[in-house]
């Protein structure tokens, strides 16, 4: 029996400040100000030794929608019960109401939110979660393009439209596992690297905005049977074959404009990207200027470069010859490299070569000429990969600069050694003796091309 009757409860008045009236075992009763009653249970878990309070959801009352005495004292006797054998059934259905709130508050803001739509606000509003950085500028471009219909040349040429252009007006909460299947299909008959690169971006935008399509075949969830496999895309490097390397470095010594021959000698010889070196007016990435350029010790800094990170160049003696060459008579803020479309340069070097290495070509031929001459994790670092999961190299592994200068020095000088070109570094050379050690290891190969023994740094 409750501690208090009806009548009892009813006899109550408001006063100036809320007051409180325990109307049975663990269940009192809140009288506001205003006259407002309103129902409290008081618990202790199993296991805790704190006591707890829960406010019923409905106010005490003999009228519609209000709590009678007699179900408010059974429904305070539930909450109890439970709380005795461990269960905070109170907190449990905050839980519970707090979810099913944020998913109306989700449907409602995703009501007339399309796919295009949502992948806009994903590139504007996505952070990197390790440094807080936005989306680079050229990473925007991509995942954006893939939303947009074919454009037409001016010579009338037809352009495909965007990977995830046929599903770009569906609106998200309509968007269905056959939807998502339907595009890789297609797109697989394609490319494998563009359908698995599409995917990649459509669900990272799905997770971004919470969305939660039944069956997702992108799902971490899901059915293997029913996934979408993302296997990685195999590489496909095209590096200058080693038998033709010495004919094209000497080739681009001869080829008839000096300032893009020099700039293409320059990224073989360091590695680089050739957007990081010339930049990219519609991006806004800035080219390697004069001021850039450390010319006392040899290196500059590429600053934030495609996995957000500044990369510095130690530069071989080849690579140093080059930029100085070009930094004379400018002013720090010219580029070092003043070229618009240097590919005719590239064309008629490789038409004199008998090669057809294209730009990126420049760095693969790089990396394949390093892999051969230094370590592993001295090559991840001069082509600026990041260390990702590899705990070894990312927590473990260092390399000084006097190390990794070395590294380059020996890429250049197996250059110059494939085309025939001797030269001693000068005697104040700081990389002198790792020059030396390198070629020693250069001599004994028969031929440029062949394979050299790796070093150990």
């Amino acid at each position: 029996m409750p501690l208090l009757t009806v009548r009892a409860i009813d006899a109550q008045k408001p006063r100036a400040r809320p007051y409180k009236l325990t109307i049975d075992r663990g269940l009192q009763l809140r009288i506001a100000p205003d006259g407002a009653r309103t129902l409290l249970v008081r618990y202790t878990v199993k296991g805790s030794e704190v006591e707890r309070q829960y406010r019923l959801s409905q106010e005490y009352g003999e009228g519609p929608g209000q709590l009678k005495l007699a179900a408010a004292c059974a429904e305070a006797a539930r909450i109890r019960a439970l709380a005795r054998d461990g269960v905070d059934w109170p907190a449990q259905e905050e839980a519970r109401l707090r979810a099913e709130a944020t998913a109306r508050e989700q449907a409602d803001r995703q009501d007339g939110l399309t796919v295009a739509k949502a992948l806009r606000e994903y590139v504007e509003n996505k952070r990197r979660a390790k440094d807080g950085l936005p989306l680079k500028a050229r990473t925007k471009a991509d995942y954006l393009a893939m939303i947009e219909p074919g454009r037409t040349s001016k010579t009338g040429k037809q352009f495909a439209d965007g990977e995830l252009y046929p599903i770009a007006e569906k609106l998200l909460p309509k968007l269905t596992a056959d939807d998502i299947r339907g595009v890789h299909t297609a797109l697989m008959k394609i490319s494998q690297r563009q359908a698995v690169y599409a995917m990649q971006v459509l669900r990272a935008m799905l997770r971004w905005h919470g969305v939660v399509v039944p069956g997702n075949p992108l799902g971490r969830d899901t059915a293997g049977r029913d996934r979408i496999v993302l296997a990685s895309s195999p590489g496909n490097p095209s590096p200058i074959p080693p038998e033709r390397l010495g004919a094209w470095w000497r080739a681009s010594a001869v080829a008839p404009s000096r300032v893009a021959a020099d700039y293409y000698r320059f990224q073989l010889l360091t590695g680089c990207r050739g957007g990081e070196i010339h930049g990219n007016k519609r991006y806004g990435y800035e080219p390697i200027k004069v001021g850039d350029v450390d010319r006392q010790v040899g290196k500059l800094v590429l600053r934030d470069t495609k996995n957000r990170s500044d990369h510095k160049l130690l530069l071989s003696r080849q690579a140093l010859e080059i930029a100085q060459r070009h930094c004379t008579g400018k002013k720090p803020e010219d580029p070092l490299f003043p070229i618009v479309d240097a590919r005719k340069t590239l064309a008629w070097i490789d038409a004199r070569a008998g090669t057809s290495v294209q730009g990126h070509g420049l760095r693969a031929t790089f990396a394949s000429i390093a892999e051969e001459l230094v370590s592993g994790g001295a090559l991840k670092r001069m082509l600026n990969h990041a260390a990702g999961g590899d705990v070894t190299l990312g927590h473990y592994v260092g390399k000084s600069e006097a190390q990794l200068r070395a590294a380059w020095q020996a890429v250049a000088d197996f250059i110059e050694a494939a085309a025939g070109v001797e030269a001693d570094p000068p005697p104040s050379s700081p990389v002198r003796t790792s020059v030396q050690h390198a070629r020693r290891r250069l001599s004994k190969a028969s031929v440029p091309g062949r394979a050299v023994v790796r070093s150990a740094h």
